[in-house]
């Protein structure tokens, strides 16, 4: 039921935001919606990953002046938590807007 509800609020918040700047540009909102989701999805997996080479770093230093060793959870990049799943509704509206976008210009290339 959470999962439901995060998509909806993912899915309205992807919608509201590419018309709020279709409309700001005064274009058409089929324009614009690949580069929303894509905007959207790479703050969405900036804000949820569980870090990399900076996190490693930190927490050697913090390691080397405490003493104690810094635990953390090391879950594989493709399970869908809670948190990613907004990511990867995000990601899916990105590959379908692509999709229609490149189905709507076919005629232009």
């Amino acid at each position: 039921m959470k999962k439901l509800f995060f998509a909806i609020i993912t899915l309205g918040f992807l919608f509201g935001l590419t018309w709020i700047v279709s409309d700001f540009m005064h274009g058409k909102m089929i324009d614009y919606a690949f580069f929303v989701g894509l905007v959207v999805t790479i703050i969405i997996r900036f804000f949820t990953s569980s870090g990399g080479y900076a996190t490693n770093s930190i927490n050697l230093s913090t390691q080397t002046q405490t003493g104690m060793k810094v635990t953390g959870e090391n879950a594989s990049p493709f399970t869908v938590t809670q948190k990613s799943f907004s990511l990867l509704v995000s990601f899916t509206f990105t590959i379908v807007s692509l999709l229609v976008t490149l189905a709507y210009y076919w005629k232009e290339f």
